[in-house]
């Protein structure tokens, strides 16, 4: 493995195309530090492991999560279609 395309700066570069944000690299950079640390190398298959774990709970919270006024959108499309129907039907 050649400096150019070590795991590490495959991670960097990622994050200044601007594919992750902060957090996510910073979070990413330390599990790759760690693992680095304890086994004392780490590998591409290793980042994409990582990349791929930290993408699937960001998938998960992001569907989980409505705010309020969300719910207020929801129920008053939910309120005008029904309203639609008896106008159409009546």
């Amino acid at each position: 493995m050649t400096l150019s395309n070590s795991p590490l700066r495959v991670l960097v570069k990622t994050y200044a195309n601007g594919l992750l944000d902060r957090t996510q690299y910073l979070e990413i950079r330390s599990q790759l530090l760690r693992k680095l640390s304890s086994s004392g190398h780490i590998s591409h298959e290793d980042l994409q492991n990582f990349l791929k774990i930290h993408q699937d709970t960001e998938n998960n919270e992001t569907r989980s999560r409505y705010s309020a006024s969300d719910w207020v959108i929801i129920i008053l499309g939910v309120m005008a279609a029904s309203t639609l129907v008896y106008i159409f039907l009546a």
